[in-house]
């Protein structure tokens, strides 16, 4: 089976779909500037040339109508630009008739503003762009809280395999040489306790990515149905003012001027009264096809969890808050907004009164007061639907929802109407002075900052994986593409990036080849335990144990114990006995060979904690069973059948699942220099101790030394 294709992520589709939406409605636009620009061109050599013959007048709409023609198919007599072809063809017919219009025309082309059409489509733009921002953090939150569900799900199936499997051993009496029964009941215990956390955290995800799931869809559909169409339907009504004026005077100076076309002019001035912008619109909407809703998100389930709806925890909570205290939180939240809208829209009114009376020296700040409280207004309403949808879902799940929500929007309707009474009260004393409009927007204000104690929680930040970060090949893959990486079972590689789509990460081997991998083909051995995990089997405080290392010089191996390796190599440790002496050399792995080597020439890299039970390899319970997919076919027939996945893909923030699947190592300290007596001088030497066999001879002082001398190889003599 081929790797996973690299998936688009939701928030970055979303906002492809957008800045699509902005590049057509710019270029829409922009087709509507080139038309003010052709009609204040045409009204301004229509002025200069009336007084000349009739044949020159045609030889003008010439160019007009063909340039008319190399544009797009909306020649619709209901919008602006098949309204402007008929004026045209109004325009050659009664060309020897126009040279009474010439003031008119030279009027009609001094009033024709290119500038206030770019002022107002720079608002339209800002506006369309701050309600897709809005609309994108949406997107992302969602796909956060899908990501920590997926990971939380695949913790607990993990988990679930061990158990079960120390379950079935446990059944079956087979505890081996090294395992007790009671140990093996510890361990069954200590695993299930374990699988019950995991399940409640996989359940507060779920329940977490449900509601961000309605949330997210309730605000999609609100900025299709009503933010889009609003904000498109003002420019096309800005732009209604600016077209629908020198169009109509085009036609009348038609009528006015030539009484042989009036058939002619009479037609263009129907067709340009019958424009139409709605349907103008409509047109606009159907034809790019980006502007239309997009499919509602769908709730996708995790690995092996079929549960698709929300579920109750223990006694009645889910998560960490609960399912009843989301709904009181939700329901307070409903009630804060309905009254902001209500005091929202008050205010407005009175801002509106007042800038109507105002000087203009004072017109900026009474615009900026206006464009705060409608954006207040907005968040309020996004608010409301995104509230109104999770409390659905709440309420389809079981809850008595109109147990909170009746009482909290009795009591925000009674304050609404108390505000109302006291703001016709003001009203009814003729007091419209600032002084009163600025308690009108004190309150508003206060309604407001009430409101920050029933924002939406941040959902919980996911933990990163610190790069570069090394990595263990479990299966073997043939690079598909130029920017992809063949890597080998067994082979060590680096971890530089996260890759551009999930699942793959950027990672280099030992041969400095820097390309893209599977993720779920590797495993990362630098995860630490949680907290509670490090308590239990760590209680002394030990220094983490080194899992890797990595060679700072080159060595060649002295006898056939001993490893070789060149600088730079990335050595796998293995594991010493705990009551071992630190004889300065260690034992490794690297290239398939296994043996010692002198731990000054390496610098440790810090893995994951072990406890000291799991040191020996024969002691490591089975693998869990691979990943959803398989490594891809190989190559030739003598690769053989790949070797059983590891799980590549753990959840960042809950590691230590895996960490009976690896030996423990032991904490290791680095050896100081010694001196020794040879040919009457004092030389730097590495003593190198080797055990005789026990650990009472060790205790006895019978110790074989091997003084190796850094700067000349040949020079090494076994010394007592």
């Amino acid at each position: 089976m081929q790797p996973p294709p690299r998936k688009v992520k939701p928030a970055q589709e979303v906002k492809l779909r957008f800045l699509e939406q902005l590049s057509i409605l710019q270029t829409r636009q922009q087709r509507e500037a080139d038309l003010l620009e052709d009609i204040r061109s045409y009204s301004k050599q229509r002025a200069a040339i009336e007084r000349e013959y009739g044949q020159a007048l045609q030889k003008l709409a010439g160019p007009f109508l063909k340039r008319e023609g190399h544009r797009s198919g909306e020649m619709d007599n209901r919008t602006v630009f098949g309204a402007w072809r008929c004026l045209l063809d109004a325009t050659v017919a009664g060309g020897q008739t126009r040279l009474q219009a010439s003031d008119r025309y030279r009027d009609l082309a001094g009033g024709t503003g290119r500038s206030a059409k770019e002022q107002v489509l720079r608002k339209g733009t800002e506006n369309l762009q701050r309600a897709q921002a809005e609309v994108l953090q949406s997107v992302r939150e969602l796909s956060r809280s899908r990501k920590l569900y997926g990971q939380r799900e695949r913790v607990w199936a993990l988990a679930q395999e061990k158990a079960a499997d120390v379950q079935a051993r446990l059944n079956r009496s087979d505890h081996g040489i090294f395992h007790s029964r009671t140990s093996l009941q510890k361990l069954s215990t200590k695993l299930s306790t374990q699988s019950a956390q995991y399940s409640q955290q996989l359940r507060a995800a779920r329940n977490e990515y449900l509601l961000n799931l309605v949330a997210t869809n309730a605000h999609l559909d609100h900025y299709y149905q009503e933010e889009l169409p609003a904000l498109l339907k003002a420019l096309v009504s800005e732009l209604s003012e600016h077209l629908r004026d020198p169009l109509t005077s085009l036609s009348r100076t038609e009528l006015e001027a030539a009484e042989v076309i009036l058939e002619h002019a009479h037609r263009g001035e129907q067709t340009t009264s019958q424009v139409s912008w709605e349907q103008d619109l409509k047109l606009f909407l159907q034809e790019p096809g980006v502007f239309s809703p997009t499919p509602p998100q769908q709730f996708q389930p995790a690995g092996t969890d079929q549960v698709c709806v929300l579920e109750w925890g223990a006694e009645g909570m889910a998560g960490e808050s609960g399912l009843e205290k989301e709904v009181q939180r939700l329901t307070s939240r409903a009630a804060r907004d309905y009254k902001i809208q209500n005091h929202g829209h008050r205010v407005l009114q009175r801002l509106e009164q007042r800038r109507q009376q105002a000087l203009e020296r004072e017109a900026p700040g009474i615009e900026q007061r206006l464009q705060e409280v409608r954006e207040s207004i907005h968040r309020a309403q996004v608010s409301q639907v995104k509230g109104a949808a999770r409390l659905a879902l709440l309420q389809g799940a079981g809850l008595d929802v109109q147990r909170w929500l009746k009482p909290a929007m009795t009591q925000a309707q009674d304050e609404v109407e108390q505000e109302r009474r006291l703001s016709e009260a003001r009203l009814s004393q003729r007091d419209l002075s600032p002084t009163a409009e600025d308690a009108e927007l004190s309150d508003f204000e206060e309604c407001e900052e009430t409101g920050e104690l029933f924002e939406e929680p941040a959902p919980p930040a996911l933990a990163t994986r610190p790069l570069p970060c090394p990595a263990h090949v479990v299966f073997r893959y043939q690079a598909g593409h130029e920017d992809e990486l063949t890597i080998m079972e067994g082979e060590w590689l680096e971890v530089i990036e996260e890759g551009d789509a999930d699942e793959w990460v950027k990672a280099r081997n030992q041969h400095g080849e820097v390309g893209f991998v599977p993720e779920r083909y590797l495993n990362f051995p630098d995860l630490s335990l949680p907290e509670s995990g490090q308590d239990s089997d760590n209680p002394s405080g030990a220094e983490p144990t080194a899992f890797l290392a990595r060679a700072l010089y080159s060595y060649t191996g002295q006898s056939a114990e001993e490893l070789s390796f060149p600088e730079g190599a990335l050595i796998r440790l293995l594991p010493r006995a705990q009551d071992g002496v630190d004889d300065g050399f260690w034992r490794g792995e690297f290239g398939g060979c296994v043996g010692v080597f002198p731990s000054l020439l390496v610098e440790e890299l810090l893995g994951p904690p072990g406890p000291p039970e799991l040191s020996d390899p024969e002691q490591v319970l089975p693998s869990p069973s691979p990943p959803s997919f398989s490594p891809p076919v190989p190559t030739s027939a003598l690769d053989g059948p790949p070797a059983p996945v590891l799980p590549g893909d753990k959840a960042l923030d809950l590691p230590g699942l895996l960490d009976m699947m690896a030996p423990r190592l032991r904490p290791v300290r680095a050896l100081a220099l010694g001196k020794s007596v040879c040919r009457g001088s004092f030389h730097p030497v590495l003593l190198c101790l080797q055990g005789c066999g026990n650990r009472d001879n060790l205790k006895g002082g019978l110790w074989r030394t091997n003084c190796v001398f850094p700067t000349d190889a040949s020079t090494t003599s076994p010394a007592s």
